[in-house]
């Protein structure tokens, strides 16, 4: 593998380490259970309260 081929990989890879840790999880994860209203959230947030509740 050439220089140029080694150096346009490792830059590659930064770039896309880059961009994967500015994305907000926490907003897509929340955009995400508001629009599809998974099951296994809601029976979390039951198991949540029912134990709360005791």
């Amino acid at each position: 593998m050439r220089l140029a081929h080694r150096l346009l990989l490792a830059l590659l890879i930064v770039v896309v380490d880059t961009a994967a840790f500015m994305l907000p999880l926490a907003a897509l994860l929340l955009a995400y259970v508001l629009l599809a209203r998974p099951a296994w959230f809601r029976d979390g947030v039951e198991r949540l309260y029912r134990g709360a509740a005791r």
